[in-house]
């Protein structure tokens, strides 16, 4: 949603990462685990759909800050992201309530809050970006019960306002806190201009910070396999869990953000990048086919291999098919809408 000229590994990143969010929630609905997975394997596929929006939010964050936007156009941005949310939910009712709080809510809100903190603070120093975070550490640390439970009927609710507003800033799926602190690391990139024709592993302190995440995540699998301990899961009692997003998620969400936008730096993966052009489009569309065949696991009564030949050629697919989408009508798409929108301003 940047105005400024595209970059191929930023655009790459972006189909990576909402290709991941493919997978994620293609998993969710054909359900090819029915129970808990301890093997390495299991590990490193559930974080890879980890993985997905810590890298969304960061690459919005990216974004946002190299935006040149009057306020008026922020917010009919948020409100424009809002309206999505809403329309996500009521294509996904085996999923969402109609105004669960998600991505897409949090994305709104974050249209607001990043330029706003980053007028006031220097996110372009790295030292910034690190106080920031030992601030959510400390408010996890000390307000143990801040971002509720891991009941998933819990954070899609929306029986009330209090209710929403609540999942929206504290104990949704993807609430404000401490989901702010990816964009706020995107941010932190976008502002150092060197970094667009250098590696991202030539600063010094993305180098110390991906050494010391690595490190921390190593430790903590080898004291998991050690206690017995599930290491990470989604709501289960672990030392990693994503509902809610603790602490050590998030160091292992930005340890693992980081060693994927290496990569792609580096190697490019330039067939990605038709779907990052489309990243918006492609998250809200996918849902609408996963909806049509949500029972089709239950009612072929497919088996684990089944269902994990499905999830990946759904999520595939997205790469030749976004890459035809913006061949064949390349303004049909919800950027285009939102970019209009924001040009009427």
């Amino acid at each position: 949603m940047s105005q400024t000229k595209r970059i191929l590994y930023i655009d790459s990143l972006r189909g990576f990462a909402v290709l991941l969010m493919v997978m994620v929630h293609a998993a969710a609905t054909w359900n090819p685990f029915s129970d808990v997975q301890v093997s390495l394997l299991a590990y490193a596929v559930s974080g890879l759909g980890g993985l997905a929006a810590p890298l969304f939010v960061t690459l919005f964050g990216w974004g946002v800050v190299r935006t040149q936007s009057r306020f008026r156009q922020r917010i009919a941005q948020a409100l424009f992201l809002l309206l999505a949310q809403v329309a996500v939910n009521l294509t996904s009712p085996h999923i969402f309530n109609p105004y669960t709080p998600g991505v897409l809510s949090l994305m709104a809100v974050l249209t607001l809050v990043v330029p706003w903190v980053c007028q006031r603070l220097d996110l372009s120093r790295p030292p910034t970006f690190f106080v920031l975070t030992g601030a959510i550490f400390s408010v996890q640390l000390l307000a143990t019960d801040i971002q509720g439970t891991g009941q998933w009927s819990d954070r899609i609710g929306d029986e009330s306002i209090t209710v929403i507003l609540s999942n929206l800033f504290l104990t949704g799926t993807y609430p404000v806190f401490p989901w702010v602190i990816f964009a706020f690391l995107g941010a932190t990139i976008s502002l150092q201009p060197e970094l667009e024709s250098m590696p991202v592993s030539s600063a010094p302190s993305v180098r110390m910070g991906v050494g010391l995440g690595l490190l921390y995540c190593t430790i903590t699998y080898a004291y998991a396999l050690s206690e017995n301990l599930l290491w990470a899961h989604p709501s289960e009692e672990a030392i990693l869990t994503f509902f809610p997003a603790n602490s050590p998620f998030l160091i292992a969400g930005m340890t693992g953000v980081m060693l994927s936008w290496m990569l792609i730096q580096r190697f490019g993966f330039s067939h990605l990048a038709s779907a990052g052009r489309l990243s918006l489009s492609v998250y809200i569309v996918h849902f609408i086919p996963l909806t049509l065949m949500r029972d089709f696991e239950a009612t072929h009564q497919w088996g684990l291999q089944t269902s994990i030949a499905a999830v990946t050629i759904y999520t595939l697919a997205w790469i030749p098919f976004a890459a035809m989408w913006l061949r064949m009508c390349p303004k049909v798409s919800v950027e285009t809408l939102l970019k209009w929108i924001r040009k009427s301003l």
